[in-house]
């Protein structure tokens, strides 16, 4: 329990001094006008003594209650909380459920903003080309960025399949060409294709 301020008790002291200074003068005249005002003083004296002692334990319960709800919100704070400070970092790595429910929605957002850019390329096509040619690059952007958050090694495997495709169409071509030789150093194959 804490101690009361200095000029708590102030109007407790003032009503005792008037209670005190009515039972003197009751006793010294002797009547009852004076014993009356000497109870009544003391029925107030009484009463502020009552709320005064009533207020200072209801505070001093409060003050208790609030620092019992911070101990036990710091506690399951700390109890649940990482070691760097209360952040939490949602990674994919992790496979716990929050990261798979945080990658689901924005992968669900993705999709709504994709949606909604559908919709403005569809009402804008003839009429506003810049208009259509933004929601285009939108739908680009966020396509891509969905694909690195299914596959965050989309764009590499994406350029050694594009080299290695290449690659292809060049041997193609060269075999394509007439009088070039193969791929295994063979003539051409010539022919006809049937359906």
């Amino acid at each position: 329990m804490t101690k009361p301020s200095k000029f708590t008790g102030l109007g407790t002291i003032v009503l005792a001094i008037v209670f005190l200074v009515a039972i003197v003068f009751a006793a010294n005249n002797s009547t009852v006008l004076g014993w009356v005002i000497a109870v009544i003083a003391f029925g107030w004296l009484a009463l502020s003594t009552l709320v005064y002692v009533g207020v200072h334990k209801a505070a001093s319960f409060g003050a208790r209650q609030v620092k019992l709800a911070q101990a036990e919100m710091a506690q399951r704070n700390s109890a649940s909380a990482p070691a760097d400070g209360g952040t939490h970092l949602v990674s994919d790595d992790a496979g716990s459920r929050s990261a798979a429910k945080a990658r689901e929605l924005k992968l669900e957002h993705s999709f709504k903003i994709i949606s909604v850019q559908i919709g403005v390329v569809n009402e804008y096509l003839g009429k506003d080309e810049a208009m259509v040619a933004r929601a285009l690059e939108t739908i680009d952007i966020t396509a891509r960025n969905g694909r690195g958050m299914v596959n965050p090694n989309w764009e590499a495997q994406e350029a050694k399949m594009d080299a290695a495709m290449a690659k292809k169409n060049v041997a193609r071509a060269a075999e394509t060409q007439p009088g070039t030789k193969g791929p295994d150093d063979e003539e051409p194959v010539s022919g006809v294709v049937l359906d």
